[in-house]
């Protein structure tokens, strides 16, 4: 592990953060402890010529005492298409709606929305066109990587690889496997879930690359089938349509070429799908407390809003002893306030007492996410580092896990980090940072 990796200004790279046709149904009488559960097919198929549907769903976790209130609920249903009509919440825990006919070439898919207050299921509901797709795929595996969110996206990434064959990497595939991958961008985080899963929605192509929630990235690197001889093709149109237990692509090459791929399971992927540096457990290398005092260093400022999708703002703090080049201690920091404090206008905001959390937490404001690396080494939210050259040295670098950091103002932009902590081996990380603010740098694009 004795190795040097090349620094990445963190201010260029940063993991972060329908209007309904028809509702029917529902009420202002929501009991929030009873939980809707959908117990028909989640994916509903249609021919050309339509026809008529029917949602089932039923309440669990329901007690005794509210057992007759559940008997009498009624769900709320809606969609954003019109050619699902007719649709009805019904007193006999049923949606029923009708599919009108497709004369369009082209297969169409759409979702509906089943809801009981804050509990809900999606249903897609999909009908073929007058030509179908010249390849039907049915995937196998599902794999991924969270990304997080970007400064310049308003959505958080995920890739998604859907394959015949269990994905070595997301850098890598399988010999002979098949693959198709989808970058896309959702309005939900799941920044600090040890479980990810797809996010439910429907998905479409984008050749602005925008990082919107509800689309597809189309750049070639990002969103393009591999063929089991490895040739890749990029996607001029997509569609993603994500149900707790399916998702279904419709696809159209360049050329014309069209593809189908279902996958039927639960949409809940592994991460990190080959071992990788950042698994490597601990990642510090240190066997001994580490202590320092910095005096007169510099400090960078980004404020990126709410990117970790946590409900607060984040500022990220990087820290350096010497500048030009960065040489000797190098500290990193995804500070969370409470949202309203101001950005680039209010630096003052940082002050505060922090603590470190992991993904138990029940409030985000005033803390710090535990360090970790992300799967292309990337060092993310707390980290005790060691700069060679504008070089991060990964044998002098510790991820903090846990512990607290204060910072307090000493004079206008001088600021001074107060860290009480703990790395993945155990040790003690304990010191203090003054120093003044070189740069601040506003990242939120919201």
């Amino acid at each position: 592990m004795n190795r040097l990796f090349t620094f990445i200004a963190l201010a260029a790279i940063a993991l972060v953060s329908c209007e309904s046709k028809e509702v029917q149904g529902g009420g202002s009488n929501i009991n929030p402890n009873q939980k809707i559960k959908l117990t028909s097919a989640s994916v509903m198929s249609f021919g050309t010529e339509g026809g008529e549907g029917t949602i089932t769903y039923t309440f669990e976790d329901v007690t005794a005492e509210a057992a007759s209130r559940a008997a009498s609920a009624i769900a709320e249903a809606a969609t954003a298409v019109d050619w699902i009509n007719n649709l009805t919440s019904n007193e006999d825990h049923t949606v029923t709606f009708t599919v009108a006919p497709n004369s369009d070439s082209d297969d169409r898919s759409a979702t509906i929305k089943v809801s009981y207050g804050e509990s809900s299921f999606m249903v897609m509901v999909e009908q073929e066109g007058l030509e179908q797709a010249d390849v039907n795929f049915s995937a196998k595996h599902l794999n991924g990587t969270y990304w997080g969110k970007f400064p310049t996206t308003k959505g958080f990434n995920y890739l998604i690889i859907l394959g015949d064959q269990r994905s070595i990497h997301y850098l890598e595939k399988a010999s002979g496997a098949t693959e198709y991958r989808f970058n896309i961008y959702s309005n939900v985080s799941s920044a600090f879930n040890t479980t990810h899963r797809v996010p439910v929605g429907t998905y479409r192509i984008d050749h602005t690359s925008s990082g919107n929630p509800g689309t597809i990235d189309a750049h070639k690197d990002q969103s393009y089938y591999l063929s089991a001889t490895d040739d890749d093709l990029p996607y001029q149109d997509a569609t993603l349509v994500v149900t707790e237990d399916s998702i279904i692509a419709n696809i159209t090459f360049f050329d014309g070429e069209t593809h189908r791929v279902e996958y039927y399971g639960t949409n809940e992927y592994e991460d990190y799908i080959n071992g990788t540096y950042a698994d490597i457990y601990p990642v510090s290398q240190y066997t001994e407390d580490i202590t320092f005092d910095v005096k007169n260093g510099r400090i960078n400022l980004y404020y990126r809003g709410d990117h970790l999708g946590t409900g607060c703002d984040v500022w990220m703090a990087e820290m350096v002893a010497q500048t030009n080049p960065y040489n000797g201690e190098y500290l990193i920091f995804d500070l969370l306030i409470p949202k309203g404090l101001g950005g680039t206008s209010n630096l003052d905001s940082i002050v505060g007492n922090y603590k470190l959390h992991d993904e138990n937490t029940t409030s985000y404001e005033y803390t710090i996410p535990v360090g970790r690396l992300r799967d292309d080494c990337l060092q993310m939210h707390a980290w005790y580092l060691w700069c060679i050259q504008s070089q991060v040295d990964m044998s002098q670098a510790a991820p903090m896990t846990s512990g607290t950091v204060d910072v307090t103002k000493n004079a206008e932009q001088n600021y001074t980090f107060t860290i009480d902590s703990t790395d993945d081996n155990g040790n003690r990380i304990i010191g203090t940072f003054q120093g003044t603010l070189l740069n601040v740098y506003d990242q939120c694009y919201e």
